[in-house]
């Protein structure tokens, strides 16, 4: 069934609206509204906005009734100041909380020796696919390797590398 309207009209369809401000955030968009903002995604399709998680709680007392949380402790240490701001610092207190009882994660048991190599093979892979396979002014006048030179260059360090291995 055809909608109607003018036959002049040169706009786009249903979902194209451009120039809206976003109810979440404020931001002006310029995208079609279906694509949701761009500033903070709301109303993306398959995303659903979640609030952040509340500040931890303290462990409980020997009686077990608890001390409430982090932003309760830090408002009772503070009466000077108001609801709003004992709200702000006891969140940020409890993200800091949180943060330091977070386990470090795991590192890899790799070799210092063996995670530099690793590290200059993948700087010079770049290099030479990036910049010296334009064969550029440097590469002719003998200030750096070849693309060749380079390749032989990495090998080398692999073989060493895994020589030591």
């Amino acid at each position: 069934m055809p909608v109607g309207g003018s036959r002049h009209y040169v706009g786009g369809g249903l979902g194209d609206e451009r120039g809206w401000k976003c109810p979440a955030c404020g931001a002006e968009n310029f995208v079609a509204i279906a694509q949701g903002c761009l500033i903070c995604g709301s109303g993306a399709p398959g995303h659903k906005g979640e609030p952040p998680p509340p500040p931890p709680t303290l462990p409980h007392d020997d009686d077990g009734l608890g001390q409430g949380d982090i932003a309760d402790v830090w408002a009772a240490a503070h009466p000077e100041v108001s609801v709003a701001e004992a709200y702000r610092q006891g969140y940020a207190e409890g993200v800091r909380a949180a943060r330091q009882a977070e386990p470090a994660p795991p590192t890899a048991a790799i070799a210092p020796d063996a995670a530099i190599a690793r590290t200059v093979v993948a700087a010079l892979e770049l290099f030479r696919d990036q910049i010296l396979v334009g064969d550029p002014e440097e590469v002719r006048t003998g200030e750096w390797l070849s693309a060749d030179q380079v390749t032989a260059f990495i090998q080398q360090i692999i073989q060493t590398e895994a020589a030591h291995a």
